[in-house]
């Protein structure tokens, strides 16, 4: 008969099925309860997002609710400005002052809230404000709810989104500062970007503008008066092209020069430009001025020029001077002593130059 095992036997060979003082079935429960633990933790990590799905899609439906009744209460807004218009109004400019009502109700209420209180004192502001297109109505209405100039509206119009933000945020910062603050720091700043060797003066001068006849920049014969051609070139494009120079070499004075060709006037001819070349320079009534001689007429085409630039909003604060070269410079820049080398059409013209107050 074998003998049996030894206690020490037994015991080595229980040993042999324990894992860290675990046996088998205790580690097997104990894997199964990590499972259903990160199970749980799973179910509950579902749950919270569910709700915050459910949180977020419930907000949205309430701000698309308020978002329809602030726009249903523009447009009930809007149409008393409609109704309040009788037969007399264009049908086009009603639409065009219903879209811009509806975008400064969103954008300034205060402003809409003030427009249609003036509207109830005065139930016939729509027909008053009726321009002759509707395009001057936009620019009406843009110029005046960002209170800038067409010229400045024009400018940031043309800002890409980076560029918009980058004035704002500059803006902002100017506007901590005073007037003057800021011309000193203009001033050092450029001193600052000034090269330590110089440049040719030429390269630095603000071009000069020449408005010649033979360019249909032109006067009746004669005399001092504008064509209308010229009259509305002065008031658009040509007080732009100045505005830019003006900006860009940081000038404050414009020069008006009148040039004439050497043709002598009749002795008979009467000028009465020592009487009103000031007093009436601005005069609404646009008098005519008269000269006796080209030095004259030169001075008063000058004149005429001067007083037509004075009118363009953009140039207010400019310093704009009236001179007279008469038939003594030539389109070179130079003496005329040789006034057949050119055509009369040449010689007839207005230049105009512009520099810095010393």
């Amino acid at each position: 008969m074998k003998p049996s095992a030894t206690i020490s036997e037994e015991a080595e060979s229980y040993r042999r099925g324990v894992i860290f003082g675990l046996t088998m079935a205790e580690v097997l429960l104990l894997l199964i309860f990590c499972i259903l633990l990160f199970l749980k933790i799973t179910n509950d990590e579902l749950k919270t997002a569910n709700r915050n799905l459910v949180q977020a899609e419930e907000e949205l439906f309430v701000q698309e609710q308020l978002n329809k009744a602030l726009s249903d209460e523009n447009q009930s807004l809007a149409v008393q400005v409609i109704l309040s218009a009788d037969g007399k109004v264009n049908n086009e400019f009603l639409e065009t002052v219903f879209e811009e009502f509806v975008r400064l109700q969103a954008t300034y209420p205060q402003k809409a809230e003030e427009f249609l209180s003036a509207l109830d004192e005065n139930p016939d502001l729509i027909n008053e404000l009726q321009l002759s297109t509707v395009d001057e109505w936009e620019e009406l209405t843009t110029v005046a709810q960002y209170s800038v100039s067409k010229h400045e509206a024009a400018v940031l119009s043309k800002l890409n989104p980076d560029q918009r933000e980058t004035f704002f945020m500059n803006a902002d910062i100017a506007s901590q500062f005073s007037a003057e603050e800021i011309r000193k720091f203009r001033e050092v700043t450029l001193q600052l970007a000034t090269p330590t060797t110089l440049t040719p003066a030429g390269n630095n001068w603000p071009p000069i503008i020449s408005l010649s006849e033979a360019k249909d920049y032109s006067f009746t014969v004669g005399s001092a008066k504008l064509t209308e051609e010229f009259q509305a070139a002065l008031s658009n494009e040509i007080s732009e092209q100045i505005l830019g120079i003006l900006e860009e070499y940081d000038a404050d004075v414009i020069e008006v020069i009148g040039h004439t060709d050497p043709q002598r006037m009749r002795s008979t001819r009467t000028t009465n430009l020592d009487d009103v070349s000031v007093s009436d320079l601005q005069d609404e009534n646009d008098i005519v001025f008269r000269a006796n001689d080209n030095a004259g007429l030169g001075y008063a085409r000058a004149l005429s020029v001067t007083r037509e630039l004075m009118k363009v909003p953009n140039l207010q604060g400019y310093s704009i001077l009236p001179y007279s070269a008469a038939q003594m410079i030539s389109p070179a820049d130079e003496i005329n002593l040789s006034p057949e080398t050119y055509d009369p059409t040449q010689l007839r013209r207005i230049e105009i130059r512009v520099r810095r107050r010393q």
